[in-house]
């Protein structure tokens, strides 16, 4: 289970994992990068510079745990908060035929890729050796890639939706002194005294 910085380690290591596979097999004569983003690094970007970005649009609750009964695990601690992160990936090119053969490579590394284990995320999250996150490719109709872009500024670029299953967040342990059993308020005619303590 990983702590806060977990989806952000989840962007930045898929990047990194992608960064590493295009210069182990890389498109011949076109350099690129790989970089996770924010909704404001989209200003800036005009694709003059071969570039996929990894930006994080939307998190929800994972569909399958999200209405189970608050638990703890053996250890004592509460059951970690399970999310899927809703990535958009973006391809940034100056020309056509740069634009699809990265758009090509991108989704044929990513269904390569669709389990993501420690080894990827970067060191910044907290991932335990038992966390696993999975990648499925998300159909992102005309009417959602619009009103995206309406946001996101720029013209609309050749774009991917994928979501990012399962990824735990840590839940501070749960203390270890008693709760306040009662509150007493005791009234009188000339002053009011409250006690505190067990019924």
């Amino acid at each position: 289970m990983a702590s806060i910085s977990a989806i952000h380690a989840l962007t930045s290591g898929l990047a990194q994992l992608l960064s590493r596979s295009y210069q182990l097999q890389p498109i011949a004569g076109l350099s690129c990068k790989f970089e996770p983003a924010g909704i404001s690094d989209f200003k800036k970007l005009d694709g003059q510079d071969a570039k996929v970005t990894i930006l994080l649009y939307r998190i929800t609750h994972n569909e399958h745990l999200r209405n189970r009964p608050p638990a703890t695990l053996p250890s004592g601690r509460p059951a970690p908060l399970t999310l899927n992160a809703h990535l958009l990936i973006t391809v940034w090119a100056d020309a056509a035929l740069k634009e699809q053969s990265l758009l090509a490579w991108t989704l044929r590394e990513l269904h390569l890729h669709p389990v993501l284990d420690r080894s990827v995320f970067t060191d910044i999250g907290g991932f335990g050796a038992g966390d696993i996150v999975s990648l499925a490719p998300e159909d992102l109709t005309l009417d959602d890639l619009s009103k995206l872009w309406q946001v996101l500024v720029p013209p609309m670029r050749p774009s991917l939706g994928y979501v990012a299953r399962n990824v735990m967040l840590d839940l501070d342990p749960v203390p270890d002194f008693a709760p306040v059993a009662a509150v007493r308020l005791i009234l009188d005619d000339d002053v009011a005294t409250v006690s505190q303590g067990a019924p």
